[in-house]
Formats: C-alpha cells, sequence, structure tokens
C-alpha cells in the first residue's frame, strides 16, 4: 500500500530528491555529453570506414564545436546570479542580474543555433550527399545531445562544493 499511499496523499520528500539530482545529475550530463561527442566521431569512421566517403569538410564539425560553447556559456551563470539578493542600501551593483539574464539569453541563442547548425547540415546532406546522411543525423544528435547535457549541469548544480556536486 505505499505506492497507493504516494498517489492518493502525496507525501513526496522533494528534499531528498533534489539533493540525490544534485549529486547525481553532474556525471549523467557528462555521460550525455561524451556520448554526444561519440556520436560524432561514430558517424565520421563509419562513413569512412563503411562508405570510403574520407573526411567531411570542416564546417560540419562546427554545431558541436558550437554546442560545446554553449555548454560552457550556459554554465558561467550560476541561478543566484539570476535573482537579485542585494538590497538598495548595500553596495551591490543593480544591474548584474540583467546582465546574467542577457548572458544566459544569448548562451540559450546560441546552443539554439548549434541545433539549428545541425538541421542545415542533416538536410545538406540529404540533399547533396546521400552517401554521408549518417554524418548530417549525427550531427543534429550531437547538437541535440550537448543542449541536453548542458541544461542537465546548469539546473541541478549544488551550491556546495563548488558548485558540481563534488565532495572535497
Amino acid at each position: 500500500m505505499g505506492c497507493i499511499d504516494w498517489f492518493i496523499f502525496a507525501e513526496v520528500d522533494y528534499d531528498r530528491i533534489t539533493t540525490r539530482l544534485r549529486q547525481y545529475c553532474p556525471g549523467i550530463a557528462g555521460a550525455v555529453f561524451g556520448a554526444a561527442w561519440w556520436c560524432w566521431i561514430d558517424a565520421i569512421i563509419y562513413s569512412a570506414a563503411v562508405h570510403g566517403t574520407g573526411y567531411p569538410p570542416l564546417i560540419y564539425h562546427l554545431p558541436g564545436i558550437v554546442a560545446t560553447l554553449a555548454l560552457i556559456f550556459i554554465n558561467l551563470i550560476s541561478r543566484d546570479d539570476l535573482t537579485n539578493y542585494t538590497d538598495y542600501y548595500s553596495s551591490g551593483d543593480e544591474g548584474s542580474e540583467t546582465r546574467a539574464r542577457c548572458w544566459l539569453f544569448f548562451s540559450y541563442m546560441v546552443a539554439f543555433g548549434a541545433v539549428a547548425g545541425g538541421v542545415a547540415i542533416l538536410v545538406t546532406c540529404v540533399q547533396q550527399h546521400p552517401d554521408i546522411i549518417r554524418i548530417g543525423a549525427a550531427s543534429l544528435i550531437q547538437s541535440g545531445l550537448i543542449l541536453s547535457s548542458a541544461l542537465l549541469l546548469w539546473a541541478f548544480r549544488s551550491e556546495d562544493s563548488g558548485g558540481y556536486g563534488a565532495a572535497f
């Protein structure tokens, strides 16, 4: 009757769930990031080995590189920077909250631009180079997974231990 009680009375220990998410999500985000780059490298190696297409053009690498930069940009801002806890009588900077929100918006636009670049590469591969369509699909998957990794890492960072759940 434990599950039924949970559905009926909704007694959920949100603090315990949040603590566990903050503990494990940085590792999960790293695994998703690694899977994204693995998917890209696998598509390049597979296309070269099976189809003999050779190395793809350098422009096909840009969505993954830009998505990686967006991951770094997104995680430069903490959630505390988005809320202004300073009062008007302290010497805190009143525009810091706005700058943090603008930086986060810019970072998200860079990330979505990387995903759009992945879509453009997929469309180009489908129309012009059907033998390397795997590379186009991998570019889109890579950008999406890196964006997912960035969102996981940013959303579930802990405030203690340097912000990434590591216990030193």
